[in-house]
Formats: structure tokens, sequence, C-alpha cells
């Protein structure tokens, strides 16, 4: 009775503030908020009640689709939505090449590490290798152009979608319900579907966040046959699919979407929250990062090609030089540097495209650093600086330098490898604690990147000044084994005192004997540092290859 008495008093409070108020503002927002509230009635089952009060039917609603979207989750999470960023790179990669004619995914394949190799392994000259290289290089760019046709741009489209369906999946429905039933417990094996007495009304004042996160995401999610057919995919290709197993996943998604556009309808939250905020204009405030799968494919395509490239030239060229490093060193394995070596490489290069580009120049470096100029060019070397009598003071200042800079490399080398100690810039346990993470699927290439390319910045440097250096030594030695041979020195007015002294005598000759040795190294190191040529007064003269048999080889480091 008292409801019946407050309604007639309501309709006519209401038909007089028509009459005489009707172009008021607050007039005109009650009469919005009225014609909301008018079409949250239709809805069947009921959502919503005057008085800011969520139905019993909201919690049910939420509750089957909790249940409706666990299979289609599991699949998601194991491919595009994967938590373990490899794995669904893996499946994102997938889902675009599926798309691709016969012809062109026979292209693709031409493109892998493998078959890169191979068809490099023909090649019987190192300019015939580096020709099909760029060959090779020509033929991704133009492949990779295809990646940005309408085709592929409306396959990002659906990609997307399925990103917003794993958002739905995802969503915290037990926080939610909670609110319904405080002593649910959601659970995978339980039925789809229980009765609306299980759920108790909720004022919708205190669910607001949960709303607003729920639309946030139900506004994104539209599930179309193409949707239907994109789950589908992603579940055969995870293997044991059968045709049961489709037709029960297209069951599923028609009823998520049937419960999203015709029970839960997608203007009914927009609605609520106007009501509940009493604001006909009321709007959520939405900040979506924009997702963009399809460049991060093209660009993560790119960057395992120029990978691999950089990988291949660097066999090719080690492949080139062997000869010359077993003259120059002996068969004999070279000694790897502390940290920056092909074992940790190996191990970065297995997960990712980031790389350490200065191994082997290093290791050279290093080898004939230790084997030839500190153990016996460094006696005689030192001793012209320190007793030679030079002609030319400005020659003589030169000297210092060139010296000095040969004298300091084993130091900087060894400063190099402390870096990765403990305490160093690029510590070797953090590198392999990121290698570790991304074997579990974490996302640390950007932290490994940061380290290795402050290990190869340095490495670089290294190898172009000491590789300079030691270009710049030799034709130095050079001019001063001839000057020997003068009958009045040019350089150093000492110097034939200096060579028979019984403290460099044996550091002479070895340097004397070396020289072809030295001139080999020069040319290994040409591969990869530039200083110009090492031949005096003949730039094109041909650094000669062999050791004359009274030279004898050190065999191993």
């Amino acid at each position: 009775m008292f409801d019946f008495i407050n309604t007639i008093i309501t309709s006519i409070r209401d038909f007089f503030e028509g009459l005489f108020f009707s172009s008021s503002p607050e007039y005109q927002k009650k009469r919005q908020l009225k014609g909301y509230a008018a079409e949250l009635k239709k809805l069947n089952p009921p959502l919503y009640h005057t008085g800011k009060i969520l139905l019993p039917a909201f919690g049910s609603l939420l509750y089957q689709l909790y249940h409706f979207l666990q299979p289609v989750k599991a699949i998601l999470d194991k491919t595009v939505n994967s938590p373990d960023i490899r794995a669904s790179e893996k499946y994102q990669d997938l889902f675009f090449e599926a798309i691709l004619s016969e012809e062109q995914v026979k292209q693709h394949r031409s493109f892998t590490f493998k078959a890169r190799s191979f068809l490099l392994s023909k090649c019987k000259t190192y300019q015939e290798t580096e020709h099909t290289l760029q060959e090779q290089i020509h033929s991704f760019k133009n492949f990779i152009r295809l990646f940005h046709t309408p085709a592929f741009k409306t396959r990002e489209q659906e990609l997307i979608k399925l990103f917003f369906l794993s958002d739905l999946c995802d969503f915290d429905y037990a926080s939610f319900l909670s609110h319904f039933n405080n002593n649910l417990q959601l659970n995978t094996a339980a039925p789809a579907l229980i009765s609306q007495d299980n759920f108790e009304e909720v004022f919708a004042g205190d669910v607001t966040k949960n709303l607003l996160d729920f639309q946030f995401i139900v506004r994104h999610v539209a599930i179309t046959q193409t949707t239907i057919n994109d789950v589908i995919f992603l579940a055969r290709s995870l293997g044991n699919f059968t045709d049961e197993t489709g037709a029960k996943l297209e069951k599923t998604l028609n009823t998520v979407e049937n419960l999203l556009a015709n029970q839960l309808k997608r203007t009914t939250i927009p609605i609520m929250l106007k009501l509940i905020k009493e604001d006909p204009n009321f709007k959520e405030k939405i900040t979506v990062s924009e997702s963009k799968p399809l460049q991060e494919y093209i660009d993560r395509s790119s960057e395992r090609f120029q990978a691999d490239s950089k990988r291949l030239l660097k066999i090719t060229k080690e492949t080139n030089i062997t000869g010359l490093i077993e003259k120059c060193f002996g068969s004999g394995q070279l000694k790897p540097l502390e940290g920056y070596n092909d074992v940790v490489n190996d191990a970065i290069q297995n997960l990712s495209p980031i790389s350490f580009d200065w191994v082997k120049p290093m290791q050279l470096l290093k080898a004939f650093t230790e084997m030839y100029f500190e153990t016996h060019y460094k006696t005689f070397l030192k001793s012209l600086l320190i007793e030679g009598f030079f002609v030319n003071k400005q020659i003589e200042g030169q000297y210092a330098v060139i010296y000095r800079s040969c004298e300091m490399l084993l130091g900087k080398i060894n400063s190099f490898e402390q870096l990765f100690k403990p305490k160093g810039q690029c510590n070797l346990l953090e590198i392999q604690g990121y290698i570790a993470e991304i074997e579990k699927g974490k996302d640390m290439k950007k932290q490994l990147q940061k380290i290795v390319d402050i290990a190869n910045m340095q490495a670089k440097v290294i190898v172009q000044t000491g590789s300079k250096a030691y270009a710049d030594l030799y034709i130095f030695t050079e001019h001063l084994l001839e000057d020997i041979k003068a009958p009045t020195s040019e350089l150093i007015t000492n110097i034939k005192a200096l060579v028979v002294s019984s403290k460099n005598k044996e550091s002479f000759t070895r340097l004397e004997q070396d020289r072809h040795i030295f001139a080999m190294f020069l040319e290994i190191m040409k591969n990869y540092a530039v200083f110009g040529s090492i031949e005096k007064g003949n730039p094109s003269a041909h650094i000669p290859t062999t050791i004359p048999n009274a030279v004898p080889t050190t065999k191993s480091v």
C-alpha cells in the first residue's frame, strides 16, 4: 500500500515538474535517467533494480561466463596469450603465416638458418658467398613487404580480437562474484549453470570498480564466426585435435556471444554506470595501449634474419681464415676469454637474436699478445724506446706511442675480462640469470641486450685500436729491419749494438724470424678491423701466407 501511494505521489510530482519546469537542466537530467532505467527494465532476466541494486541474475551471468570461457582460456593461454613469451611469439608467428600461399610458404622456408647455410655451403669462394648473402638479403626485403598488404592487416585485427577475448577469460570473476556470494568457490569442474538462489542482491556502489573493469574488457569483445575459426585454428595447432573438439568450441563460443549480446547486451553496463553515478552523460575513461602484433612479427622476423646473416658471415669468414690461424697459432684450441666466449655466446644465440660479435678477434688478439708480443718481442722493442738513439725525435715520439699502445693491450684485455666478474658491468652471473629467465619464457631480452651491447662496444674498440697498434708496429719493424742492413742507420744510430746485446739478441731473433707470422696475423685481423696497408712503399704487394721451414711454430695456447 505504501509503495502504491508513493508511486502516485511521484507521478503527480513528475507531472507538475514536466508542466512547469520542463526546460530546466535538472528535469532533463531526471528524464534521461528515467529513460535509462526503463531500458534496463526490458532485460530478461532483469539484472538491475531501481535503487542501484544489481540483481542475482547478474551474478549468475558472471558465473556462466567464467565457466564457459575455461576451455577457451586453456587454448589461448597455451598459444597467443601464453605467459611464456617464446610460446606466445611462436603461435603469433604461426597465426600470420597460416594465410601464406603454398609458394609463399616455400619462399619463407628458404630464409631459415638451415636453408641459407646449405645454400652458402655450395659457394666456392668468399666473393661468391658474399654475393649469395646479398641476394638472400634482397629477397628477404622483398618478401617481408608482403606483410604490409591488406590481407595481413585484416589478419592482425583478428589476432587483436583474440587478445580481447583473452582479457575476458582472464578477468577477475572471483573478486566480482564474492559480492554476490562470499562463500562461492570457483571450480572449473563445477557445473556451468547453478540456481540464481546461490546469489544475492548487491548494492551497485560497492562494485562500481568491478563494473568499470568488466566494461573496459567487454566493450572490445565481439565473437564472430571468424573469431571462432581462429580459436579452432589455435586448438588444432596444439595437437590432439578432433572434430568433436572443434564442435564443442564453436558451441561454447556461440553461447558466450549469446550471453554478451542478448542477456547482458553491450549497452547495459554503460547505462548502469550512468544510473549509479546519477549522471546521464557519464562515460568511463578509457586508455588503451595500441597493440601492433603485425609490426612486432615483422620486427621479430627481421631481427632473426639479420642475426642469422651476421652468424653465417662470421662462420664463412672464420672458415676462410682457419688455415692462417693454424699457421700462426698451431692446431690447438685458442684459450677462450673469461665471460666473452663461444660457450656463453651459444647459450645467448640459442634463445635470442642477440650475440657477442667480437669473440674470435678478441681471442686472436689476446693469443698473439701473450704468445708473441709479451713472450718474445717485448724485451727488444722496449729497449729501443729506453736505450735507442733515434736520429729523428718525431719518429721516436711516434714509436713511443705505437709501443705503449701495444704494451698496454694485455692490460686492456684483462680489464675487459674483469667486466664479467660479479661486480663488473657485464656480470656473467647476471647474463646467465637472464638466459635462464628467457629459457623459462620471461621477456628479458632488453636487459640482456643492454649488457651485450656494452661488451660488444668495448670489445670492438679493443679489436680496432689493438689491430691498428700492431699494424703500425709491424710497419715500423719492417723499416727497422731494412735499416739494420744499411751501412749507416737512418733510424737508430746504435741499432746494431742493441740487436746483438745479450739481453736483446733472442728477442730480436724471434722478431726477425716471425715477421711472416706477424704479417699473417695482421692479414687475419683485416677481417675484423680497419688499418690499411702494412706493406712498406707497396700497398698492393701480396702479404706472405707461408712460413719458412726454419721458423719454429708454437702449437697451442
